[in-house]
């Protein structure tokens, strides 16, 4: 509680200095309001050639000067008639019966007589020109001004009088013990927040969205208490320097500028939201149509990819792609419409800002508009769809995933491999999966076999092998092709067809493990070169008489 204490104490060390010399000086803070004027007939000219100046001599403005005497200016002549009134105020045997009005030549005097010591003062003169400006007789001005004078007097002794500082000192004290005890009741009512917020660790405060942890969540829930505390606390002390000021006369003007200081741009925010209103409510209204229209058109995307709407050469997985094409361009349009509804729209520092970004994004996007290009032609290609085992150049494996950016697809090591749109669109495409649900696909391995085996054979032993094979089409017939005669043995190429794609590697180790199983039954030796070679190699390192001589084999 030290520092509030000290603080506590310079506040009331800079008020006490404060009033003090307030009330020894006396400022005058000339006030821009300016009385009523009446206006008659051509006077209007007059007014407009004769400028006023205020006469202030305490806070508020008593009333306008019009026209220099002699040599004195209007600024002059004012200044000299609040020292007068001043002087008034200032002397104890002030009597308001002593204001007269004197008329003398062709101006009216208002006049003060001390009686006792045979001693008179002009107080202001009344002249054609103060009259006619405000369209009133010379006597009706001056005993308007007499009265105001003397009302402007009475008050500012009753304000400076010992039970009116009384009150002041009384104000002053409960002020402070106010504040005093505002900031020991924060201070404790702070900590018992602090507190609180501890017990709920790890049961309310359980992180902010999963992103941030519970500690973290809680480290940033005491800064944001510290910061509204310092905000409290500047603004209890900010009000309690304005009772200061407002409670004493001579500082009321300054209490009235700090508060203009935090008002005036108050108001200012508020006439701005005031007149932005109708530009809000358009830019509402435009929001509300496109949600409108965003709305249906989803439901209508969501029955076309459903199957519940059809078109004639519109697909299916069209519809999505298609969706977020047009919600784009009526975004687009969207922004085109509320655009000059926006705040400082028309500023040329809003226009350059927005030109600079729209020139970033265009110059740094070059490639990433080419991949979203491709993305949309590879759409409404359709070469594949999400699931559909295909091969792109070097990659086989099912499409897990198509973006506007790029492709990704898993083989079956479960390795997934994401390339570019742009590239898949400069590569050729094979889709094994279309291929097998329209036509069968076609899987094909070779086998060997020497010139000694009759063909004929040979295709019924892989016919079996087919027949044999799970994961095959029983509608369509396999079929055996012979593509080569090699030196030592004729190749043989079982064909056969699936509906399955996804199968392929399955099937082909089936083929290849019933064509052993198969042809060793048979007795027939699948031949390979390398076969041959090593199997004359191997007999030779078991004979029991080796010739080394003799190794390639040829007896």
């Amino acid at each position: 509680m030290s520092k509030y204490n000290i603080l506590t104490s310079l506040l009331c060390i800079t008020i006490i200095c404060l009033t003090t010399i307030g009330a020894s000086a006396q400022k005058r803070t000339t006030s821009k309001k300016e009385p009523v004027i009446a206006k008659v007939d051509s006077t209007e000219i007059i007014l407009t050639q004769a400028k006023g100046a205020p006469v202030a001599p305490f806070t508020d403005t008593l009333f306008l000067i019009h026209g220099g005497v002699g040599s004195f200016t209007v600024d002059q002549r004012a200044s000299a008639i609040e020292d007068k009134i001043r002087l008034l105020e200032e002397y104890p045997l002030f009597n308001p019966d002593s204001l007269k009005l004197v008329e003398f030549s062709d101006q009216i005097n208002i006049v003060y007589d001390d009686q006792k010591y045979q001693n008179s003062r002009i107080i202001i003169s009344i002249d054609t020109l103060q009259a006619q400006i405000y369209g009133r007789t010379k006597l009706e001005l001056a005993a308007s001004y007499r009265n105001i004078i003397i009302s402007a007097i009475d008050k500012r002794q009753s304000e400076t009088s010992w039970q009116r500082i009384g009150l002041q000192a009384l104000f002053v004290i409960l002020i402070i013990a106010g504040e005093y005890f505002f900031l020991r009741g924060f201070r404790f009512g702070y900590r018992r927040l602090k507190i609180f917020v501890r017990k709920q660790r790890h049961k309310k405060v359980k992180g902010l969205f999963g992103i941030i942890e519970a500690e973290k969540a809680e480290q940033i829930i005491f800064a944001l208490l510290k910061i509204l505390r310092f905000v409290l606390i500047v603004a209890s002390l900010f009000v309690c320097t304005l009772l200061f000021f407002k409670i004493f006369p001579h500082t009321t003007g300054l209490s009235d500028q700090l508060l203009d200081y935090v008002i005036s741009p108050v108001k200012r925010i508020a006439i701005s939201i005031k007149n932005y209103l109708p530009n809000l409510f358009t830019i509402l209204v435009i929001a509300f149509i496109f949600r409108f229209i965003k709305k249906f058109l989803r439901s209508i995307t969501d029955k076309i990819s459903d199957n519940k709407i059809t078109f004639k050469g519109f697909y299916p997985d069209w519809a999505k792609p298609t969706y977020n094409i047009v919600i784009a361009i009526l975004m687009v349009f969207t922004f085109i419409l509320i655009f000059p509804y926006l705040p400082n729209s028309d500023s040329q520092i809003f226009q350059g800002v927005s030109v600079f970004l729209g020139l970033m994004i265009s110059l740094g996007s070059t490639s990433v508009i080419g991949n979203i290009i491709a993305g949309f032609v590879i759409t409404y290609m359709r070469p594949f769809k999400i699931g559909d085992r295909v091969k792109m150049d070097d990659t086989v494996g099912n499409v897990i995933e198509k973006t506007a950016l790029v492709t990704r697809v898993k083989t079956a090591k479960n390795e997934v491999i994401t390339i570019p749109n742009s590239s898949v669109m400069s590569t050729k495409t094979v889709n094994y999966t279309f291929s097998a649900s329209q036509y069968g696909l076609i899987l094909y391995t070779t086998v060997t076999i020497g010139y000694d085996v009759p063909w004929r054979l040979v295709h019924e032993l892989l016919l079996k092998v087919a027949y044999k094979t799970d994961n095959l089409s029983r509608k369509q017939k396999p079929f055996i092709m012979q593509t080569a005669f090699e030196d030592f043995y004729v190749e043989y190429q079982l064909n056969v067809f699936t509906k399955d794609a996804n199968k392929m590697n399955d099937i082909y180790s089936d083929l290849r493990k019933n064509i052993q199983d198969v042809f060793k039954e048979a007795g027939i030796e699948i031949l390979s070169p390398h076969y041959r070679v090593n199997r004359v190699v191997n007999i030779h390192e078991f004979n029991e008489d080796p010739q080394p001589e003799d190794a390639s084999g040829e007896g």
